[in-house]
């Protein structure tokens, strides 16, 4: 799925990124089963319906997608009889990276408020 998002495919990821969120849901239940304790760490039940911190995180790194190569852009591009058909790859790796970015802070900011 990474691979995917990486090279501007994210429809190609759709998929594996369901069968990732099927993974989280059975972990919480096998959480659930062990009186919410995985690894050494205790982690506070949740109700069915919640997702949990690491669901939403890989939910919002996974819409920010870092995309290194946007395939479709390029493709587009080269069909539509661009110069430089590649000229737009290192700005989509610069606000790919900043959405990224912003993802990633957007939920630690929110981890700390509910810590708190």
């Amino acid at each position: 799925m990474t691979q995917a998002n990486i090279l501007g495919l994210g429809w190609a990821a759709t998929s594996a990124g369901l069968k990732a969120m099927e993974e989280f849901k059975n972990l919480e239940e096998e959480r659930r089963a062990a009186g919410g304790i995985t690894g050494g760490r205790y982690y506070p039940a949740v109700p069915k319906s919640v997702a949990r911190d690491e669901m939403c995180v890989f939910l919002i790194l996974n819409i920010s997608s870092l995309q290194l190569i946007p395939m479709n852009v390029v493709a587009y591009r080269s069909q539509y009889g661009s110069v430089n058909p590649t000229a737009i790859v290192g700005p989509a790796i610069l606000a790919t990276a900043v959405s990224t970015l912003a993802g990633v802070i957007f939920c630690k900011v929110m981890d700390g408020k509910r810590r708190v």
